[in-house]
């Protein structure tokens, strides 16, 4: 059967690899397209570009209503994002001490992903309007957390399971709490699933544009609700230059994580091999 599933993988490999090119292309294009079209030295967008200039990167450094909408942005997914984090890792532990509750409670984590976000954002404003948050991002943020939850939980959940359950066994017989179980033998474990899961929750809040536009108080608007606002008025070169901005901040912030993680990763290979030596 081992062999037969390998044979079946060497032949699929090549479909594989075609869909896993036409994907990144599909993903890839847009951006290509956006990017050199920022730099166009002309009043409209257009691909090709129309000479070439930072006269539009400079006007977005000049307007300060766009460093608000980043400000507020960031601000609202990542509270977000720390929110979903937390929840998604306390429940991801306590759902792996117990197989007959995951089974249970599991899917209703998933909810978030079928909820219609419009009749979501609908109600939470009224209940943000009954309960005083007027003019604040509170319900904003409880918005995003919700969404951003099942991402967080997937990734966690995902982490759980690499991890052995003698370890939690052989803390507990040691007379640690549960609390102290988690703190020092299963989080230090989950370091990796809890930045992936933080950076996905902040990525997928940061692209939100419903709940933006329905909980976000006046004057306080998002990046991506301003690009669409400004978008349905208007679509110049400056929106292009606005999303340049945003690649080029997203890809500085991937190649932090991937070193970080690397230098991680290499540390946790340098005391396994100091344990080694000292046997």
């Amino acid at each position: 059967m081992e062999h037969q599933f390998q044979r079946s993988m060497r032949r699929s490999r090549p479909i594989t690899l075609l869909l896993g090119i036409l994907l990144a292309a599909y993903l890839l294009i847009p951006m290509l397209i956006v990017i050199p079209a920022s730099f166009t030295s002309g009043s409209f967008l257009q691909v090709p570009p129309e000479g070439f200039s930072w006269r539009w990167y400079l006007e977005v450094l000049e307007d300060r209503r766009w460093f608000q909408a980043l400000f507020t942005s960031v601000q609202v997914s990542g509270s977000a994002a720390i929110v979903a984090t937390v929840i998604g890792a306390l429940a991801a532990i306590a759902l792996s001490r117990s197989s007959k509750a995951a089974k249970v409670l599991r899917p209703f984590f998933f909810l978030p992903m079928v909820l219609p976000v419009i009749v979501f954002a609908l109600g939470l404003r009224q209940a943000g309007q009954f309960a005083g948050f007027q003019g604040s991002l509170v319900p904003l943020i409880i918005g995003q957390a919700v969404l951003c939850l099942p991402i967080a939980f997937l990734t966690l959940s995902s982490g759980m399971v690499t991890i052995d359950p003698a370890l939690t066994r052989a803390a507990q017989s040691m007379g640690a709490s549960w609390w102290r179980t988690v703190w020092s033998v299963e989080l230090p474990l989950l370091r990796r699933s809890l930045v992936m899961g933080f950076i996905l929750a902040f990525a997928f809040g940061f692209d939100e544009v419903v709940l933006a536009l329905f909980l976000a108080p006046p004057g306080r608007s998002t990046l991506p609700a301003k690009l669409y606002n400004e978008a349905t008025q208007n679509v110049s070169p400056l929106l292009a230059s606005v999303a340049g901005y945003v690649i080029l901040v997203t890809v500085i912030a991937v190649v932090i994580v991937l070193v970080a993680t690397r230098a991680s990763s290499r540390r946790t290979a340098r005391r396994l091999a100091e344990d080694k030596e000292k046997q």
